[in-house]
């Protein structure tokens, strides 16, 4: 059985803009780390405190159904 990955959403809370998307195996552990470690790596290739990023699990994605 395929299981869909879990998709995320990461914003710039400042302008609310979708900033980066990301996918990860929906079985598997450790999304916490990988998902802070991404917040992380884009505040600092993009200059933006880190703070004022967030992130969601997108639940609205198209599934091709």
């Amino acid at each position: 059985m395929i299981t869909e990955p879990k998709r995320y959403k990461f914003f710039n809370n400042e302008t609310d803009n979708v900033i980066y998307y990301l996918s990860l195996p929906s079985g598997e552990s450790g999304h916490k780390e990988i998902l802070e470690s991404t917040k992380l790596k884009l505040a600092v290739e993009n200059g933006i405190y880190i703070g004022s990023i967030y992130y969601i699990e997108d639940t609205e994605h198209e599934t091709g159904k």
